[in-house]
């Protein structure tokens, strides 16, 4: 149960980048809350700025800078969507940002008589292995598993944090003016891959490989499935568990467990598709014509020596501070393997439903790629 209040303000961490772009824009939308204010450091330079809320620069790394935004905004629900590149971002990014700033942020909430809940942005790859198959909530983390890339490790490090943070409200304090110091309630939403408009790497990625000619080659032998989750499914939920945390909807009928702080969720359309079926999609959306191409598959255990090795001559070079964009160990294994999860816990204890609009929502962001991306008109 949470303490009452007439205002209800939202803080977004990281609502410049794509994900929190959208969940930024939903909630300016949503009239359950008052207020929505983002934090980021390139609020001041950002193009994904959204019209009715505010921006604030602030940066994870600094506590002091958040703690400045929380006195002045007095927000009652924070959300972390704060992340480094999962491409491009390293080992010491991941640990100041992910791990690190994700922990100074909840000392701040736990700390504010303000803050009751906050929900952290987190990612389905961070379970342990390079192969998922249909994983619910409670298979173990990449945590446990040194092989793991730093960006599922750190995820599920943070992921860790956020849930163990959880100290629901006492039911005797619900008064208006009860101060949360101490108390907070926390949960994570895991999201696969989202597409949508304003995404700086999936769909340009695939726009690329048209521009180079290179729709013909495939990682691996193209079998290996995928849960997608539009920008629309992923801020559904997030609304929905923001007003299940503060006690703003009632339970759906259909839960029997109706627990949702202290606990993870797996988001994404509720359909799985191919991999390499998806940069397809998005070729023929930008207008690819394939005339008898001949499909050259290069072997998974080849390309991810490569990928491997390219990872050991980047750290070398760089001295940790860059990796592969292109051939990076992580991206080679989410092209080669299958990674599907299970939502019926969402489903069960949020009664989120997915609405199922993959190849309408990928191409309208394909057409946002092309005409506001760099990418030109779609080919004819």
């Amino acid at each position: 149960m949470v303490a009452p209040t007439s205002e209800k303000a939202v803080l977004i961490l990281g609502g410049c980048g794509f994900v929190g772009f959208h969940i930024v824009n939903h909630f300016v939308k949503d009239q359950f809350f008052s207020s929505v204010a983002v934090v980021s450091r390139t609020a001041a330079k950002s193009t994904n700025r959204v019209d009715g809320a505010t921006y604030h620069e602030g940066d994870l790394k600094d506590q002091e800078s958040i703690r400045r935004v929380f006195d002045q905004i007095k927000p009652c629900l924070i959300i972390n969507a704060a992340c480094p590149s999962p491409v491009t971002g390293t080992l010491g990014e991941y640990n100041l940002v992910t791990v690190k700033g994700t922990q100074c942020l909840l000392k701040l909430a736990q700390e504010s008589k303000d803050v009751q809940a906050l929900i952290y942005i987190s990612s389905c790859t961070l379970a342990k292995g390079a192969e998922h198959l249909e994983l619910t909530e409670d298979y173990p983390l990449a945590n446990t598993d040194p092989k793991s890339s730093a960006y599922a490790r750190t995820k599920a490090l943070a992921e860790i944090s956020v849930l163990k943070a959880n100290k629901p409200f006492p039911l005797d304090k619900t008064s208006p003016d009860a101060s949360w110091a101490g108390y907070l309630l926390t949960s994570a939403l895991r999201f696969p891959i989202v597409y949508g408009t304003h995404d700086p790497v999936g769909i340009p990625a695939c726009l690329n490989a048209l521009k180079k000619g290179q729709t013909n080659v495939q990682l691996g032998d193209g079998k290996n499935l995928w849960s997608f989750c539009s920008a629309h499914n992923a801020c559904v939920a997030t609304s929905i568990l923001a007003r299940r945390l503060l006690g703003l909807i009632d339970v759906p009928e259909m839960s029997h467990d109706t627990k949702v702080d202290g606990e993870a969720f797996n988001i994404h359309d509720g359909e799985s598709h191919l991999f390499w079926g998806y940069a397809r999609t998005v070729w023929r959306l930008a207008g690819h014509k394939p005339n008898n191409e001949r499909l050259i598959s290069i072997p998974a255990g080849l390309v991810l020596a490569l990928a491997s090795f390219l990872e050991w001559i980047f750290w070398i070079f760089s001295l940790g501070t860059k990796r592969p964009y292109q051939l990076g160990k992580q991206q080679v294994e989410y092209a080669c393997f299958t990674h599907t999860y299970s939502i019926e816990k969402a489903k069960k204890r949020l009664g989120f439903n997915p609405v199922q609009t993959f190849e309408k929502s990928l191409n309208e962001a394909v057409t946002w790629s092309m005409e506001n991306g760099g990418w030109g008109k779609k080919s004819k």
